[in-house]
C-alpha cells in the first residue's frame, strides 16, 4: 500500500469504501430553509450515525402532487425493513420472546437491536424514512392532520448519506 493513496476495496459490485444510504427526512420549520437546517443539523449532531457527506437530492412540500404518496412509500419501506429482519430473526430460530433469554450474541442480537432501534425511534443507517417532529419512522395521523392544515411548514427531503 502506498502511503497517502486512498484504496475503495470492491466486494462483488459493493465498494466497501464509501457506502450510500439514502433517507426521506420530514422536518417542520417556518420556511425551506430553516427546515433543511434543522435537518443538516440533525445529522452534524446524532451521536450514533455519522456520514461524511450529506446531499439534499430533492425536497417536496405538502403541496406537491407525490408528497404524501412518497411518504406513505418511504413509511412502508421501514416497515418492510422491519419485517424482514423480524422474519430473519425467526429463521434464526428466535420466536417467542422467551426464545430471546437463550439468543447468543453476534448476529442475532444484532438484528435484535436494529429492530428495537426502528421501533423506538432511533435513527439508524437501517431507517428509511424518518420523522424529526416525532422522532420517529412512523407519521401519526396527529401529525398527518396538522401537515394538512398548515403545509407550508412542512417540507420532505431526500437524502443521499455517504460514509
Amino acid at each position: 500500500m502506498v502511503k497517502g493513496t486512498t484504496y475503495n476495496f470492491i466486494i462483488g459490485k459493493k465498494n466497501i469504501g464509501h457506502s450510500k444510504f439514502y433517507h426521506e427526512i420530514l422536518a417542520k420549520g417556518s420556511d425551506l430553509n430553516s427546515c433543511k437546517n434543522k435537518t443538516l443539523r440533525f445529522f452534524q449532531n446524532y451521536q450514533l450515525v455519522r456520514y461524511s457527506r450529506i446531499l439534499i437530492k430533492e425536497f417536496l412540500q405538502p403541496s406537491h402532487p407525490f408528497f404524501w404518496e412518497k411518504i406513505e412509500k418511504a413509511v412502508l419501506k421501514n416497515h418492510h425493513i422491519l419485517n424482514e429482519l423480524i422474519e430473519e430473526l425467526e429463521i434464526e430460530g428466535i420466536k417467542t420472546m422467551k426464545d430471546l433469554q437463550t439468543i447468543s450474541q453476534g448476529y442475532k442480537t444484532s438484528m435484535l437491536h436494529t429492530i428495537t432501534h426502528l421501533v423506538d425511534g432511533f435513527f439508524g443507517v437501517d431507517t428509511y424514512f424518518y420523522n424529526l417532529e416525532e422522532d420517529s419512522h412512523w407519521i401519526s395521523d396527529e401529525l398527518k392532520e396538522k401537515i394538512k392544515q398548515n403545509p407550508d411548514h412542512y417540507w420532505l427531503f431526500s437524502i443521499e448519506a455517504q460514509n
